[in-house]
């Protein structure tokens, strides 16, 4: 049989065929494509550095003023009676005590502490008082009421629109967020944070208010953009490998058969498209939201177990005498954990919570956290049959627990189950809150989306900054890739409108 003839010559022409056609649908999507590679990598820079802006609870608490007890009237039992209240909290809003109740679902409720009744909204008057008692000084202008701008368009501000936008006029050019609702300050952005996630956060979540004030409009674009990105990226690096394996295979030297910016985008592409296409593919897992993936928060009515019993009944007892007797704090929230009601004091960030079990409306001695039995089995009540294997703190290294993105706090705990999904729930033990639930299908998350996105690996975590040195290296070379693909996208769409008019 001579080599025309031979099984391997017959298949070369189909490779190569197919080839051409990777080839063809890779120059004509990476066209496409090479400016949002461009802006997702440039970005991402700038979010190496200055975040999204959020007001943290402690920086909230710490700036609010004590809770009037003395004219709390309404007891936390009544603000909670038929309500699925998963949290209370009994805050001051202008001088006058209320109770804020967020209600299975993530809804919310204002409850007047004074006088019983739901709150009105603020008027705009009352929302430049909020902000100014908040930040110590006088308001310079308040724009509002309003649902949406940049800075609140999160579905997590869902339950407390509409807001004001108070500008406070300091040299940090600092503007808060008032919610007419609860009449709190909800978010609080700078002029610093707010121009670079312009062109930041803004721009790499592909985060335009009119686009992500629809959550299901902005989660397709984003799912689907990014899934068509993954194909520009694993074509691209696999023609990028296949060409230097031929170059070998031909006797030829070097790492790229190509010349001029070809020959650039080749070489940087074979280091690079790695790095663009883990990007991609880690960012496309960002928007999964249960789609491969399971949630990491458990359904409402495991909720309703955990706790045990629903709030009105849990603080049956406790009247505005015993909560006079605790002493006043800046927040006091009322909490339930398999059953069992605790009542927690806040204050400035530099003072210690104060939790305080409470049996058959009675205040007993104050804990320095909740005990991990009770944790226990509230958890096991919560996900039955499954049983609890052990419970215990977070190490410091845990590669679970202190990620660098939302690590979990001190004072969690970590419930591990025998269930078929090896289920692990963590737990705070401050304020019986579950902070999260993570099976075996989350933790393999963790390491396909944390880890490739944010290079989130132990060893490089503990490697001080060698992971910035990695990060903006791996950024750089992506950043080449695109720009080198935007000159042969934009010749070769200056050829393609050349041959057009020579048509006509």
């Amino acid at each position: 049989m001579n080599s025309a003839s031979s099984p391997t010559s017959k298949r070369e022409p189909l490779l190569q065929r197919q080839a051409r056609q990777v080839s063809r649908l890779h120059r004509w999507l990476g066209t496409g494509f090479c400016l949002l590679f461009a802006l997702w990598f440039g970005t991402g820079f700038v979010m190496m550095y200055v975040p999204f802006p959020a007001l943290p609870d402690g920086a909230r608490i710490a700036a609010s003023a004590p809770v009037r007890l003395d004219a709390v009237m309404l007891p936390p039992s009544a603000a909670a009676h038929g309500f699925p209240v998963q949290r209370l909290r009994l805050v001051d809003v202008l001088g006058r005590p209320r109770y804020l109740a967020t209600l299975d679902g993530g809804g919310m409720l204002s409850i007047a502490a004074d006088t019983g009744g739901f709150t009105a909204p603020l008027d705009m008057a009352a929302a430049r008082r909020v902000a100014e008692r908040f930040a110590g000084r006088t308001a310079a202008a308040v724009e509002g009421p309003f649902d949406h701008d940049q800075w609140v368009v999160h579905q997590r501000f869902d339950a407390v629109r509409p807001f004001y936008r108070v500008e406070l006029g300091d040299a940090a050019g600092t503007e808060l967020y008032v919610s007419a609702p609860l009449g709190q300050v909800s978010q609080r952005t700078t002029r610093f944070e707010r121009g670079w996630n312009w062109v930041g956060a803004v721009v790499h979540w592909i985060y335009p208010t009119f686009l992500r004030k629809s959550l299901w409009a902005w989660d397709q674009l984003v799912w689907w953009l990014a899934l068509a990105g993954i194909v520009v990226a694993a074509s691209g690096w696999g023609l990028g490998v296949v060409r230097m394996v031929n170059l070998r295979r031909a006797g030829r030297g070097g790492l790229s058969p190509f010349r001029g910016w070809v020959r650039w985008h080749h070489l940087i592409g074979l280091v690079g498209g790695a790095f663009a296409l883990t990007w991609v593919f880690s960012g496309w897992l960002s928007m999964d939201h249960g789609r491969l993936f399971s949630l990491d928060q458990p359904a409402v009515a495991r909720l309703a177990r955990l706790r045990g019993t629903d709030m009105a009944t849990a603080m049956t007892g406790v009247m505005p005498a015993t909560l006079q007797a605790l002493g006043s704090a800046r927040e006091i929230e009322f909490a339930v954990v398999g059953g069992q009601a605790f009542i927690i004091q806040r204050n400035a960030a530099d003072t210690p919570y104060r939790l305080t079990p409470v049996l058959a409306g009675v205040p007993r001695t104050p804990l320095a956290a909740i005990p991990d039995a009770l944790l226990a089995d509230a958890v096991a009540a919560a996900w039955a049959p499954a049983r609890v294997r052990d419970i215990a703190g977070i190490a410091v290294d845990d590669e679970y627990g202190h990620m660098r993105s939302e690590p979990l706090p001190d004072s969690a705990r970590r419930v591990r189950l025998d269930d078929a999904a090896q289920t692990w729930v963590h737990m705070d033990a401050r304020s019986g809150q579950l902070i999260g639930q993570m099976d075996s299908s989350r933790r393999a998350y963790r390491w396909l989306y944390n880890g490739l996105h944010t290079f989130d690996f132990p060893l490089l975590n503990r490697a001080g900054p060698l992971w910035r040195v990695l990060m903006l290296a791996a950024l750089a070379a992506g950043m080449g890739l695109s720009v080198s693909a935007l000159v042969l996208g934009g010749r070769r769409m200056a050829r393609a409108s050349a041959r057009g008019r020579r048509r006509t």
